[in-house]
């Protein structure tokens, strides 16, 4: 008797957050950061409200459009008790840390990211990167020097986790295969030992070097 009226009110609760969906994914391809602020305050998940089949977030979102000051408004006003969401992964596993590590002029958000919730550094998308891998696989070298700091403390085998996806493929192999050359060379220098390990081919970063001659 009362089945209608429950599928009324879900198709209500849907109706609302599709169009508050919309609302918010229009503001942020428009860059109207003061619309992004209001409707986020306005949402129990604030800016970790998932908004994309992708299970993107409004911080992801917001980070792919390379809005870093949006971005630290956001982590700025997210309430305490949400700090546990940070750690939410989209479809392909990368968090919000994943995707500020592929810019140069996101490290304040990173510093930030780290200091709300340390356990992203150690988080691994669905390829197995962390986001010290993605760093080096796009070649940012001032976020790859930050993220590198903080796991500096290890020795070999701790750091291995850090700079080895799950195919063996370095952090070495990969600035060589996006030729980044510049950063090969200083991961070459500061990760010695990474320049003997084999992929899942079999290669060593020198021999992929030799191939992209």
């Amino acid at each position: 008797m009362f089945q209608p009226l429950m599928g009324s009110c879900n198709a209500d609760v849907l109706d609302t957050k599709q169009k508050i969906n919309g609302r918010l994914y229009k503001a942020l391809v428009t860059c109207n950061k003061k619309d992004v602020v209001d409707l986020c305050q306005r949402i129990s998940d604030h800016a970790l409200h998932v908004i994309t089949v992708n299970d993107d977030t409004v911080l992801h979102m917001a980070t792919y459009a390379k809005e870093a000051a949006l971005v630290e408004r956001l982590l700025d006003e997210l309430p305490d008790h949400h700090v546990d969401k940070l750690t939410r992964q989209n479809r392909v596993g990368n968090t919000i840390l994943h995707e500020t590590a592929t810019s140069n002029h996101a490290i304040a958000v990173a510093d930030k990211l780290l200091k709300r919730a340390p356990g992203l550094l150690g988080m691994r998308n669905h390829n197995g990167e962390t986001a010290l891998f993605r760093a080096a696989r796009y070649g940012k070298t001032d976020m790859f020097n930050f993220l590198a700091a903080k796991v500096s403390g290890y020795d070999e085998a701790g750091l291995q986790f850090y700079v080895q996806r799950s195919d063996k493929t370095t952090i070495l192999h990969i600035a060589i295969l996006s030729e980044h050359f510049d950063l090969a060379y200083q991961i070459a220098l500061d990760y010695r030992h990474l320049i003997s390990e084999k992929d899942g081919d079999g290669m060593t970063s020198l021999q992929l070097l030799s191939c992209n001659q």
